[in-house]
């Protein structure tokens, strides 16, 4: 008797819906399944960098992986802004972001 990856007894010609569809993946690896919702214009972007990383994946899931494990360092490298100690320093960071030019000195100022 032959024996299919998993160690199930298989007798010749009993493949057909028994095989594991894709291959094992690293020990270290989970696969979950994700429900996105994007515009058109971001899921073209998306599926063009995937297509991109397919070259160095083995399916299309990992491709994926790879495309948004990608996008979450790019997310942890961007400088992420302390918490203000004080409530005012957060209101001039609040006026800073919301009134164009508000971070640029007063010519007449001291």
């Amino acid at each position: 008797m032959r024996r299919d990856r998993l160690g199930r007894r298989r007798r010749p010609g009993q493949d057909r819906g028994l095989r594991p569809l894709y291959p094992i993946l690293p020990e270290e690896w989970v696969s979950k399944a994700l429900r996105v919702a994007m515009s058109r214009a971001d899921w073209a972007r998306f599926e063009a960098l995937a297509a991109g990383a397919a070259a160095n994946a083995t399916t299309q899931a990992r491709a994926n992986g790879l495309v948004v494990s990608g996008l979450l360092d790019a997310a942890g490298q961007a400088e992420i802004e302390p918490d203000p100690l004080n409530w005012l320093d957060w209101e001039r960071r609040k006026v800073l972001r919301l009134l164009p030019g508000a971070g640029v000195p007063h010519p007449f100022s001291s």
